[in-house]
């Protein structure tokens, strides 16, 4: 029997590197009710199509209402049903991630008749229920070989958001822990997950990577309808970073796994062109594996589709059963070994993680959090072509550690960055919130004298021949006027007053801006509206920092590989010819809209 476990931010199967690859799976004939609706032989015709189109994972969602019609009982027909299911699975090959306690689906919640809006997390009954369920299932499944992971439970907090707000950081990790180890005691060597909308890292909330020290795989999962950050379309260049985003974010915690992943609301064409390029980055920037949502359309009119039906349309097959473009373009990611062959040293570059990055509180003291601005520092760095981390805690080793307009710096954040900066890395600093997110004269060698909700003489940050437009409309942080003391100003406002000062740090630096810099583009078209990135570069070269490889296209991405390769997507809608340089080496190279490829600068063509 196969025992999965996790290392170095992948994960392994009797101690090999296992990438999941798979999809999400709704019966398309019964959907929701797939354990009462029972179609053993459209099952198993379906795993096979899966496993024959190259995939190795499918998740199946076990319907909480329908496995235990009461809290002190258990459906045997539901587990048979469940077992029959995984060993189906089992036979042609494919792995299982089994999300538990679903209620919460498309919008509408397929709620327990017995659960009467009691709180799932506190309630004394529901705890218990929760218990006997977990091991009833991990008793029945524990001798087979197939299971990859457990999954607590899909976007958690939409079951009851009132109930999940008021729950704490330490009451959403008893829980977990308390399932986890009732479901490793029926099932060792099955890991153990929990599924979270985008919400877990760019809203506050005791759901999320941060909070998942317990777990063995960070589930995460988000689509550009539904996100914060200004995305303009499904074919925008964020639209196809989000997902990639969510992975770093969720890598600085744990092993992010992407187990939904679609485009909502596109034809077909605009489906696949954003499966593709966004497959590709997500693996590319650390996936531990990537689940599809979903196979097949769904033809079933009963709950959550009768409410919501355009949620049966994200297939990667047609209801006839036809394949759709999109079905090409994740199996081409499939193809190819996208992921680093081993663990990636860290980059030079960090973006630093704030412990308040979400935000926190509701009081007129707490601001939003400063995630949405970290998503621009991530875009920009991509848009310059730097290999980048983000990470929370520690900054080790590295030469450039970004810290993104922060609307809460906590003294444990301040001691960090500098302790950064005297270890010798040059150290940026922007200012979400001028009081809370500013992190003292100390450490960035000036001082705040007041602020003026006037905007006048601060429209634009001008740093020697380089100019950048500043938007103060839609940010939380004011503008505010700085007094030098022991820093050197680097670049100015209009009205003459010092915009960015860097100071002299142990053996680095500290650079700080008044400006929420990043915050600020946080608008749709703004990300182009200026050369943004070209702040990042200069604070590089004072760093000493460059990218490895050079590109003269922002909408591409490059991510180093081992040895003499690079992942190369365009993220654009539209083609890429560009001349890559990586040391003496030159490759023209050519990428479709919204696709990728791999150079090799080692080979005398250049493509693998």
């Amino acid at each position: 029997m196969s025992a999965f476990t996790v290392a170095d931010g992948r994960i392994l199967r009797d101690g090999e590197p296992f990438t999941p690859l798979g999809v999400t799976y709704q019966a398309p004939a019964a959907g929701c009710r797939i354990w009462t609706d029972w179609r053993p032989t459209d099952l198993r015709e379906d795993f096979r199509r899966i496993s024959d189109a190259g995939f190795n994972t499918v998740r199946l969602f076990l319907y909480w209402r329908d496995v235990q019609p009461c809290a002190d009982e258990i459906s045997s027909a539901v587990i048979d049903r469940l077992r029959e299911a995984v060993g189906a699975a089992e036979e042609v090959q494919l792995t299982c991630v089994i999300s538990l306690f679903t209620i919460w689906m498309n919008g509408q919640l397929l709620d327990l008749p017995w659960r009467q809006g009691r709180d799932i997390w506190r309630d004394p009954e529901l705890l218990g229920a929760e218990e006997l369920l977990a091991r009833q299932v991990a008793g029945a499944l524990g001798g087979y070989g197939n299971v990859l992971a457990f999954d607590l439970g899909d976007e958690l907090w939409n079951i009851d958001p009132d109930a999940a707000r008021r729950l704490t950081h330490k009451e959403v990790a008893a829980w977990q822990d308390r399932l986890t180890e009732v479901l490793r005691e029926e099932a060792p060597g099955v890991l153990v997950m929990q599924a979270n909308d985008a919400s877990a890292v760019f809203a506050p909330g005791p759901f999320g990577p941060d909070n998942s020290a317990g777990l063995d795989v960070v589930g995460t999962h988000g689509f550009p309808s539904w996100a914060p950050g200004s995305i303009e379309s499904t074919l925008s260049f964020k639209a196809t970073h989000l997902v990639p985003f969510l992975v770093k974010a969720s890598a600085a915690h744990g092993v992010p796994l992407v187990d939904e992943l679609a485009s909502y609301g596109t034809d077909e064409t605009t489906g696949a062109a954003y499966l593709r390029a966004t497959v590709a980055s997500a693996l590319g920037n650390g996936a531990s594996g990537v689940l599809v949502w979903c196979w097949q359309d769904i033809t079933s009119g009963h709950a959550p589709y009768r409410e919501r039906p355009m949620e049966r349309l994200t297939g990667l097959h047609r209801a006839d059963g036809k394949p759709k473009p999109a079905l090409h373009a994740v199996r081409k990611a499939l193809a190819a070994a996208l992921g680093p062959a081993v663990p990636p040293p860290p980059a030079p570059t960090a973006v630093y993680l704030p412990e308040h990055v979400r935000g926190t509180g509701s009081s007129y003291l707490d601001a939003p959090g400063s995630t949405v601005a970290t998503f621009y520092a991530y875009l920009l760095l991509k848009r310059a072509h730097f290999d980048f981390d983000l990470v929370a805690g520690g900054t080790a080793g590295r030469r450039l550690v970004i810290c993104p307009s922060p609307t809460r710096l906590t003294l444990g954040d301040i001691e960090r960055l500098a302790h950064a900066a005297q270890a010798g890395a040059t150290v940026f600093l922007s200012l979400g919130d001028h009081l809370h997110g500013f992190a003292g004269p100390d450490l960035v060698g000036a001082e705040i004298v007041d602020f003026d909700r006037c905007a006048d003489g601060k429209s634009a940050l001008l740093w020697e021949d380089a100019r950048w437009p500043l938007s103060w409309e839609t940010v939380r942080t004011v503008p505010t006027t700085l007094r030098t003391l022991d820093a050197e100003v680097l670049a100015r406002y209009p009205d003459g007053s010092p915009a960015l000062v860097t100071k002299a740090l142990g053996k680095g630096r500290v650079v700080f801006t008044n400006a929420p810099f990043e915050a600020q583009i946080d608008g749709y078209g703004r990300l182009t509206a200026a050369d943004w990135p070209e702040l990042y570069r200069r604070l590089a070269r004072l760093a000493g920092v460059g990218p490895a490889v050079e590109c003269p296209d922002p909408d591409v991405e490059i991510l180093s590989r081992p040895g003499e390769r690079a992942l190369v997507i365009n993220h654009a809608a539209r083609p890429a010819q560009v001349e890559l340089v990586r040391g003496t080496a030159r490759r023209s190279v050519h990428v479709a809209e919204k696709d990728w490829v791999i150079v090799d600068f080692g080979c005398q063509d250049g493509l693998v």
